[in-house]
């Protein structure tokens, strides 16, 4: 009896050691990063762009420049490795992710879960949704009933008012067909209300500090997308991104890439 006892025992430990074993073994292939690996090799994060992206990625004198340029080579700074940019289309971006050509793709990429099986994604970097811009108080939606709304004919911040109006709410709308003559409109009094991306608005009160951001009506993330393994890589630019916020850079440079050309109003006779 004492020996079937010790060799349960025994069978009892043996299966309990292969089982921590296995698990040890799942966890330390789960947290591989080879592409962290690569990265640390290289001494070099290469981030793709898509030249076509202005303000975010864009050309200036033969190199690549934008928000996501500025942005991408701070975070390469905070893991003290150099970084090379890479162009590289929007159409070919999670391709080029997957085949090991690209470290971090960064033009202003909306946050895609349906690409999660062969992506990551890090934090919201910014929302670019559209928002109320308003000169005085900040507005909510429901306040929008007000006073006359410009927006673009056609674009994101029509077709959020428009789908208002067919749930009931008043409003009356004012169309401009480009940014410019909306810009225009606004800085002049002309209006004291528009509907326009997060990112235009930020520009918007740059220039005029009697401007405030008022309520979201819709809401467009954006992030910086990894290869699926990039684990650790996550993780740094995660906590690369939120020490940007916290030092001010990602305001500074919000500042620089977002703000609206100054315009010249005719004076009132």
């Amino acid at each position: 009896m004492r020996i079937r006892n010790r060799i349960a025992i025994g069978i009892l430990f043996t299966y309990l050691l292969l089982v921590l074993v296995s698990e040890v073994t799942s966890v330390g292939s789960a947290v591989v990063d080879p592409v962290m690996a690569r990265i640390r090799s290289r001494g070099q994060l290469r981030v793709g762009y898509d030249a076509g992206v202005l303000p975010f990625t864009t050309m200036a004198q033969g190199h690549a420049a934008g928000y996501d340029i500025d942005l991408t080579y701070a975070l390469a700074q905070s893991m003290q490795v150099a970084v090379l940019y890479v162009p590289t289309s929007l159409d070919a971006a999670y391709d080029a992710l997957q085949q090991g050509q690209i470290d971090v793709m960064a033009s202003a990429m909306p946050y895609a879960p349906e690409q999660g099986w062969r992506a990551r994604f890090s934090t919201m970097y910014i929302d670019d949704g559209m928002v109320i811009v308003s000169r005085g108080p900040k507005l909510t939606t429901t306040q929008l009933t007000t006073q006359p709304v410009g927006v673009i004919f056609g674009g994101d911040g029509d077709t959020a008012l428009r789908q208002r109006r067919r749930a009931g709410q008043t409003m009356s709308t004012v169309y401009y067909d480009t940014m410019t003559e909306l810009w225009q409109a606004l800085a002049c009094g002309t209006i004291n209300v528009a509907v326009v991306e997060h990112t235009t608005a930020l520009g918007m009160v740059v220039r005029d500090r009697q401007l405030q951001i008022g309520a979201s009506l819709t809401f467009v993330p954006y992030v910086l997308v990894m290869p699926l393994d990039a684990v650790y890589l996550q993780d740094a630019i995660n906590d690369g991104l939120q020490q940007l916020q916290q030092d001010g850079t990602r305001a500074r440079l919000a500042a620089q890439w977002f703000a609206m050309a100054a315009v010249t109003c005719q004076a009132t006779p």
